[in-house]
């Protein structure tokens, strides 16, 4: 997956965890502080400076622009993030999500497997875990 695709991910991700009812408030403006991609460090430069812009069932995320849902808030909550322009328009990326003192932390699936269960990025696997820090 390019560096583009990764970004368009992530922000889907992030704007996948912006609940709605009883949620955790996820909307907002979110900076990638670190990354794992595969078992090893992603470094956060490869987004380019790019955060992640959250609303109640939208995100935004260097040029890639969709929908969330929130399926279940018990833990970890699940997400399912729907590209609709960008690098991941037409696809729906199964997710999970943790928010904590400001701190929110997002597993993507970027592959075709299933949803990730844990924050964990086990080598060989295309599960992308993303940790930012909101801005706004």
């Amino acid at each position: 997956m390019n560096r583009r695709g990764l970004r368009g991910l992530l922000l889907t991700i992030a704007a996948a965890g912006c609940m709605r009812s009883g949620a955790p408030p996820l909307a907002g403006q979110w900076t990638p502080v670190s990354a794992e991609l595969s078992g090893q460090d992603f470094p956060v430069a490869n987004f380019g400076g790019a955060t992640l812009q959250l609303t109640d069932s939208t995100y935004e995320f260097a040029g890639d622009k969709g929908s969330y849902a929130v399926l279940s808030s018990k833990e970890p909550a699940k997400l399912d993030i729907r590209g609709q322009s960008g690098p991941h328009a037409g696809r729906t990326i199964p997710a999970i999500f943790e928010l904590s003192d400001g701190q929110l932390t997002i597993g993507y699936q970027l592959g075709g497997g299933e949803r990730p269960t844990e924050f964990t990025s086990p080598q060989g696997s295309q599960i992308l875990i993303v940790n930012y820090k909101r801005i706004h």
